[in-house]
C-alpha cells in the first residue's frame, strides 16, 4: 500500500497556508475547475485525504456528500472559510448532518 498523502484544493491563501505545513495543493481560480482536479485526486491511490478550501455550488456539495457516504478513502473535508467571522456556522457537512438528525428526531 502506498504512503497516503494529504492534498488541498482551494484558493491561493488556503493552499499557500497549508503548504507552509508541507501539504501539497492545487490552487484554483474558480469552482468550475474543481471537478476535473477532484476526479484526478480520487483516482490516485496515494491520496488519503483531500481538503477543500473553496466556495462550491450546491450541486458540487451534494456530489461531495454522496461521495463521502459511499467512499471511505480518500477522506474528504470541506474546510470552512476561516477568514469569516461566523466560521463555526459554516461547516457544510456538519450542518447537513444536524439537519438530517433533526428530521429524524422530530
Amino acid at each position: 500500500m502506498p504512503e497516503q498523502k494529504i492534498h488541498v484544493i482551494g484558493n491561493d491563501e488556503i493552499v499557500l497556508l497549508l503548504g507552509l505545513l508541507g501539504i501539497d495543493g492545487t490552487i484554483l481560480e474558480s469552482s468550475e475547475q474543481f471537478m476535473p482536479i477532484f476526479n484526478q485526486l480520487i483516482d490516485n491511490p496515494s491520496i488519503g485525504m483531500i481538503i477543500i478550501g473553496l466556495d462550491l455550488n450546491e450541486e458540487i456539495i451534494n456530489y461531495l456528500v454522496d461521495f463521502k457516504l459511499n467512499n471511505r478513502i480518500p477522506l474528504v473535508y470541506l474546510l470552512p472559510d476561516i477568514f469569516k467571522t461566523d466560521v463555526d456556522d459554516m461547516d457544510i457537512f456538519l450542518n447537513i448532518i444536524r439537519n438530517s438528525i433533526g428530521k429524524i428526531i422530530y
